[in-house]
């Protein structure tokens, strides 16, 4: 199946690169690159070097530099690039962190070393298109309808969705041990019971 086949069939896919959508520094990036690998080849007194250090920068870079597409579906994560293509299912993940730029995957309950060589690294798209701006919200939707929570810890979500999740993780570990389980679904119980707290923060300041 082709790239574009499984970027329809996905239920949640974009994709971003940087460097398209910010051309300037794009500019100022790769004219920095290539006055270090000069100097570099001068210093080192060998063209070589200076392709080398050039070479060495620009792979350092190539997230910014290299489009990347991410796609979701019932399976789970796959990330494309122009010389490499990563796939996670769903049961692999232990961690979800959410900050600003991205949503890390990781495979490991707790921070580890070897973190960084493992996660995913999904990056929101930096443009002014409606389509980006949407992106985050969506993906965050969609990963606490896809994780299980009972395995997977979220880390940086908003308040009133990460209490939702701590509700889902404790209906999830109940379930798990044989304890009753309530009969209202636990994300509904708890959007009711957040309202319910609103309704009497108001009341309490009138």
């Amino acid at each position: 199946m082709t790239p574009e086949a499984h970027e329809e069939t996905a239920e949640l896919a974009w994709r971003v690169h940087p460097a398209a959508e910010r051309p300037g520094l794009a500019v100022v990036v790769a004219g920095l690159i290539l006055t270090l690998a000069v100097l570099a080849g001068v210093w080192m007194g060998s063209a070589y070097w200076g392709v080398f250090a050039g070479v060495v920068l620009f792979l350092s870079l190539e997230a910014f530099f290299l489009p990347a597409s991410f796609e979701l579906d019932a399976k789970g994560v796959r990330v494309r690039k122009p010389f490499s293509q990563v796939e996670r299912g769903w049961e692999t993940l232990r961690r979800v962190i959410f900050d600003p730029a991205g949503v890390t995957l990781s495979p490991f309950a707790r921070r580890r070393w070897i973190e960084p060589y493992r996660a995913l690294r999904l990056r929101y798209p930096t443009g002014r298109r409606t389509a980006a701006g949407e992106v985050p919200a969506r993906l965050r939707a969609y990963l606490l309808a896809r994780c299980d929570p009972s395995r997977v810890r979220m880390v940086g979500l908003p308040p009133g969705e990460a209490d939702l999740w701590a509700t889902r993780a404790r209906a999830a570990q109940a379930a798990a041990s044989g304890e009753e389980s309530p009969q209202r679904r636990p994300v509904e119980e708890a959007q009711e019971q957040s309202a319910e707290g609103a309704q009497e923060r108001s009341a309490g300041k009138g």
